[in-house]
């Protein structure tokens, strides 16, 4: 061994311990700068080669460690929330919706059902989940087709229901028997026409359900005296939300009936109170001409006012079940998460509602994108893994039989 390198210090035994020896440093005190490390809150330690020969220095001793801390499990890291984002412009838009607009005032309506597609197309177009967007691909000679329907059985039932009072009766009572097969008919076909990744959405319920909620659940509004609305739109939302489905994955509504009943009853009250207060006006303005009957300009307070308090309730039941839903609604494990906030919603419309209404519908486009866009960045997609697992049903052969077959029994009915 050379002379000039130090000895080790010798170990002491294990029954007793005796404070370290002096440490002697066989480099310079001072380290030259290029050797020296930074720790992460900034304090210079030794190089690596001379930890070894400060092996028995406190500042290094190894610290111990928590067998607790060490067996205790990691925590798995929170899912990510991946917002919807919308790219929709207002200058794109009202080109749509000005050449819709003009072209179906021209063509007597007949163009009504490629103005829905150039709609749909544009707005689920500019919607963006997880990096994709959505499509829609409708053919705008099915939309005519279920639109001819309907403006054909009006007309049948009001030229003979004026000749006829029988047949108008009988008209009334087809219309409503053949009502859960129109709703299912058309979600089946708007189901159909909108695509994610290349997988069309499909609505798969079967006709029993819609017959007791749109023939059956009817009978106990009249019998409840409207009480029993809310539970009835929640079960409208249920079958409409749990009937589609993404290739193999399926979505589930959650939501209860509590949460609907709030929010009606909260927009019910502020109906009810604009309605009250829309009344004692007009029944003061009567008190001052009595018995004569009031004409259409003196009503107009009441008009207003009450429909003040539909606006108000109106969104604000909106927002509350926008919320509720969305957050209670899921797709296999993937799951939905919502914080709209009521007050900005009510400034946005209350903003909205002016503007159409200064320029005479001219800013419609405009505050349709910005509707659009406040919904979107309000609503986030937790995925349960990777998007990527959801499949198309049953292979390509499957697919393409299911595609031809929804295309033949749906049709789109204006609902």
């Amino acid at each position: 061994m050379p002379a000039d390198t130090p000895a080790d210090p010798p170990v002491p035994p294990e029954s007793f311990v005796v404070p370290p020896p002096p440490l002697v440093p066989s480099v310079p005190t001072e380290p030259p700068p290029a050797a020296a490390t930074c720790s992460p809150a900034g304090d210079t330690t030794l190089p690596p080669p001379l930890l070894e020969t400060a092996a028995t220095s406190d500042a290094v001793l190894p610290q111990p460690i928590d067998p607790a801390v060490a067996a205790r499990p990691a925590t798995p890291a929170e899912p990510v929330a991946h917002p919807v984002v919308f790219h929709g412009r207002t200058d794109e838009y009202f080109r749509i919706w000005i050449v819709n607009a003009c072209l179906t005032l021209l063509t007597c309506g007949l163009f009504l059902a490629w103005a829905k597609v150039r709609q749909r197309r544009y707005v689920r177009g500019s919607t963006e989940v997880l990096g994709h967007r959505f499509d829609y691909r409708a053919d705008p000679v099915r939309l005519l087709a279920g639109h001819l329907l309907v403006v054909a059985l009006f007309a049948g039932y009001t030229v003979f229901g004026s000749i006829y009072p029988v047949v108008r009766i009988g008209s009334l009572v087809i219309a409503g028997l053949l009502l859960p097969w129109v709703v299912v008919r058309s979600l089946t076909f708007n189901a159909h026409q909108t695509v994610y990744r290349g997988l069309r959405f499909r609505f798969s319920s079967s006709l029993s359900p819609a017959i007791r909620i749109y023939l059956l659940e009817p009978v106990l509004l009249v019998v409840t005296l409207g009480l029993y609305y809310p539970a009835w739109q929640r079960s409208k939302r249920a079958y409409i939300v749990g009937g589609h489905r993404l290739g193999d994955a399926y979505f589930h509504f959650e939501a209860n009936t509590g949460g609907f009943y709030r929010a009606y009853f909260i927009g019910g009250i502020i109906l009810f109170a604009c309605a009250i207060g829309g009344g004692i006006l007009l029944n003061l303005t009567a008190q001052r001409q009595p018995g004569v009957a009031l004409d259409l300009v003196q009503m107009l307070p009441f008009f207003a006012i009450y429909g003040i308090g539909f606006f108000v309730s109106r969104q604000l039941i909106f927002a509350r079940l926008f919320n509720h839903v969305w957050n209670h609604t899921r797709i296999d494990d993937h799951r939905f998460r919502a914080n709209l906030d009521i007050g900005k919603w009510f400034g946005l419309q209350l903003g909205n509602l002016a503007a159409i209404l200064g320029t005479a519908g001219l800013l419609y486009p405009w505050a349709a994108m910005r509707a659009h866009r406040y919904a979107a960045s309000c609503l986030q997609v937790i995925p349960a893994g990777p998007v990527d697992s959801i499949q198309r049903i049953g292979g390509a052969a499957g697919a393409a039989t299911g595609d031809i077959a929804a295309e033949f029994v749906g049709l789109d009915f204006g609902l």
